[in-house]
């Protein structure tokens, strides 16, 4: 319910958890997203691409409800209207169309 937005202002910068130091956005890797314990998501305006259960849980719908209608798709919306308890978004613009990349971690 209480979320903390942090903006990246550089998109091409590795995402690094801020309780462990964990890279779990790391652009020199094949599988560029490697979530850490303290990971809560990693979404872009077009859908997820992780997500934590417990994260899910909290959500109004779930991942498929929210997949399933994508044509009204508004993640950021879908992610601050979670009911959990502290988290922290870690936000950074795509390059195209206006679209962001989120990042969630525990507080």
């Amino acid at each position: 319910m209480a979320y903390q937005l942090v903006e990246i202002l550089n998109p091409a910068e590795d995402v690094h958890c801020p309780h462990c130091g964990h890279a779990v956005l790391d652009w020199s890797e094949e599988q560029y997203i490697q979530p850490c314990g303290h990971t809560l998501f990693v979404a872009m305006d077009l859908g997820f691409e992780f997500i934590a259960d417990e994260f899910e849980q909290c959500m109004a719908r779930s991942v498929d409800e929210i997949h399933a209608d994508d044509d009204n798709l508004q993640m950021f919306k879908e992610l601050t209207e979670a009911q959990y308890l502290e988290y922290l978004i870690y936000q950074a613009d795509l390059g195209f169309q206006g679209l962001k990349r989120y990042v969630g971690f525990t507080a």
